[in-house]
Order: structure tokens, then C-alpha cells, then sequence
């Protein structure tokens, strides 16, 4: 069976084959198994304690967050929460809606939170067709999910990024 669907969310309009996307995130690696850094390996394990909406949204279009092709912390937050950033691939087409990533030049670029969806109070999902890194054997077509996020410390040992 297909899972083929047209997806709609704020600005966005994509044409996602969740079945193809699901069967590669099944196979794919953690991203702890490709870095072992604190921020990888604190994104892994605070998957489990995300919200449900942006649980719900991640699995709604087959992407097992725990492999997440590149995640990053940009700083620490006031509340001792991680504003991290990072991308996911997704097998479809992208009908409408532009990247909040706004390039002011050839190198330089900045994420405008106001152009991307709110999938909880403190996550943030763009899409765009621009991709970046993309894994092996990961099926065509392909857009780019890109999120801002803050996402609690959750490992048992002192936060190294405060």
C-alpha cells in the first residue's frame, strides 16, 4: 500500500511518500551511532520527552527523530534549555512554501522564526528543496525538513554547554 499524501501545514504544501520514508528511517542509524557529542547524544535521548504534537507530526510523515541527518546547539537558553537546529530528509515533493532560512548573500543566511510553522510552543519546522547532506540510498525525491527547537538537557551528567 502507498502512503502517498499531500500534507498541509501553515505555509507549506508537500507531496510526501510516507512509506518510502519510514522504510529508510527503520534502516537508518541513530545519530548517536555516527556522533558521540553531548548535543547529538542529549537530541537523542530528549526525543522521548519532546511534546506529542511534534512526536505525532515527526512519525505522521515516517521520520524516526532519533535519526536525525544533522543536529546542532546553537546556545543555551535562559531556562537552561538547548535552542538547537537541524535537518531531517523526507521523500516527496515540496508544492508551495519557502524555506525560512533567508540568504542575504551567497554565504551568508539567517533562520526567520516568524516564516517557519509552530509545531509546539518551542518547535519550529521549515521545509525547503534545497538539500543538504543527504544519506545514502535515501529514495528520490527528496525535500529537506529543517527545525529550531528548544529541547531540554537530558542526560545524566552536567549540561557542557552552559
Amino acid at each position: 500500500m502507498v502512503e502517498q499524501m499531500v500534507f498541509e501545514f501553515g505555509s507549506y504544501k508537500a507531496d510526501i511518500d510516507v512509506e518510502k520514508t519510514r522504510h529508510f528511517y527503520k534502516n537508518a542509524e541513530s545519530v548517536s551511532k555516527r556522533c558521540s557529542c553531548d548535543g547529538c547524544t542529549n537530541f537523542e535521548e530528549a526525543v522521548a520527552v519532546l511534546p506529542q504534537s511534534v512526536i505525532k507530526f515527526f512519525a505522521d510523515l515516517g521520520i524516526d527523530m532519533r535519526k536525525v541527518c544533522e543536529c546542532y546547539v546553537n546556545i543555551t537558553n535562559d531556562n537552561g534549555t538547548l535552542l538547537y537546529g537541524g535537518f531531517y530528509h523526507v521523500c516527496g515533493t515540496l508544492l508551495d512554501g519557502e524555506s525560512a532560512w533567508k540568504k542575504i548573500n551567497d554565504s551568508t543566511a539567517y533562520w526567520d522564526d516568524g516564516a517557519a510553522v509552530s509545531v509546539s510552543p518551542n518547535f519550529r519546522v521549515s521545509f525547503q528543496e534545497d538539500i543538504s547532506l543527504l544519506e545514502t540510498g535515501f529514495p528520490l525525491p527528496v525535500i529537506q525538513l529543517e527545525f529550531s527547537a528548544s529541547i531540554p538537557w537530558v542526560l545524566e551528567k552536567k549540561n557542557t554547554y552552559i
